[in-house]
């Protein structure tokens, strides 16, 4: 009986070694998704506070320059790295009714997935990007 028992023992330590780096792959995904996702999410809330800056200001309205500069001080409140993005402002200083584009763009990396998935899947580097469209008052 303890000759089987042995076996058994040595089946679910080779079934653990099989599963687990599948596991593990799963995991450091969901970590690093989620990471992406959040990072998207400071991205959008960045133009939005961007763009409701610029729109909500009437005499003067704030020039292109000031409104990039709120989107970078948004970015540098929440702990992203504001060095790395890019943000374009366009209609900025308009009349009333004219529209207000604001885009930001913004590197993340998907180190793990990219070492473990096959060429091309995943590329290292990946640039988020959102934009916002607001009409001036």
């Amino acid at each position: 009986m303890t000759h089987l028992r042995g076996r058994q023992g040595g089946m679910a330590g080779l079934e653990f070694a099989l599963v687990l780096p599948i596991f593990m792959m799963i995991l450091f995904g969901i970590v690093e998704f989620g990471t992406a996702f959040y990072k998207q999410q400071i991205l959008t809330s960045a133009v939005r506070e961007a763009a409701r800056h610029a729109i909500i200001a009437t005499d003067p309205r704030p020039a292109e320059a000031e409104v990039r500069a709120q989107a970078y001080a948004y970015l540098d409140e929440v702990g992203l790295d504001a060095s790395l993005s890019t943000v374009t402002v366009t209609g900025a200083g308009g009349v009333s009714g004219q529209p207000l584009r604001v885009t930001i763009q913004y590197p993340t990396s998907f180190a793990f997935l990219a070492n473990f998935l096959p060429a091309g899947a995943v590329t290292n580097l990946t640039m988020l990007s959102s934009e916002i469209v607001m009409e001036l008052e």
